[in-house]
C-alpha cells in the first residue's frame, strides 16, 4: 500500500515500512524487497541539523562566593604596616604594632645613686622605653615569626580562645601575603 501525500518538495523524502513474513518490521530510505509488506510516507521533511548554540558567556563567580585569590606574583607590595622595636631599660626588646613605649620606676640605688635608709628602698626615678619604627624588610622578618607563632598558639589555643588566635593568623597571612613575600 502506497500512501502519497502532496507534491514532492526537494528536502523531501519516501520512507519506506516494511514487514516480513516471520512478522519483523524495518523502516527504511529504500523500496522493500520481494516477499515483504510495503507502508510507505512521502513528502515528509528531510531532518534538518539544529543551528549552532551560540557561545555561552564566561562564567561569573556568585555574588555570595569569595573572589579568587589575587596573583600576587604580578602585584605591586604593599608597605606592611608600623612595627616599633621597642627597647627597655634593661636591654630587653619586645615588638608592637602600636607606638606605646611603657614607663617604669627604675630603683635609684640601680641607677648609681648612693641613698641609704629608708628612702633608698622607694626611690625611684621614671624611666620610658626607647620605641623605633621599624624599616620594612626588618619589620617584614618580625610579621613572618609572629604568624609562626600565632600558628603555633592558635594549633594549641582553648576553646574560649581558638576563635581569636584563628582570625589573629589570618590578620597576620594577610600582612605576610600583602607585604612580605
Amino acid at each position: 500500500m502506497l500512501i502519497a501525500v502532496g507534491p514532492a518538495a526537494a528536502d523531501d523524502i519516501t520512507v519506506y515500512r516494511c514487514k516480513g513474513g516471520n512478522g519483523q518490521v524495518t523502516v527504511q530510505d529504500s523500496p522493500c524487497g520481494s516477499g515483504q509488506t510495503e507502508v510507505s510516507r512521502s513528502s515528509m521533511t528531510r531532518p534538518q541539523d539544529p543551528p549552532p548554540k551560540p557561545a555561552a558567556p564566561p562564567p561569573q563567580p556568585p555574588d555570595d562566593e569569595p573572589l579568587p585569590a589575587p596573583d600576587y606574583a604580578s602585584s605591586v607590595l604593599l608597605r606592611p604596616p608600623p612595627l616599633y622595636q621597642c627597647t627597655d631599660y634593661d636591654g630587653d626588646v619586645r615588638y608592637s604594632e602600636d607606638y606605646d613605649p611603657a614607663n617604669r620606676c627604675v630603683p635609684l640605688a640601680v641607677l648609681g645613686y648612693g641613698l641609704t635608709g629608708p628612702q633608698a628602698a622607694t626611690a625611684c626615678r621614671w624611666v620610658q622605653e626607647s620605641c623605633l619604627e621599624m624599616d620594612d624588610a626588618s619589620a617584614c622578618v618580625q610579621f613572618k615569626a609572629k604568624l609562626k607563632q600565632a600558628r603555633s598558639d592558635a594549633l594549641h589555643a582553648f576553646s574560649d580562645t581558638a576563635a581569636f588566635r584563628k582570625s589573629e593568623v589570618q590578620r597576620l597571612e594577610r600582612i605576610v601575603n600583602d607585604s612580605c613575600r
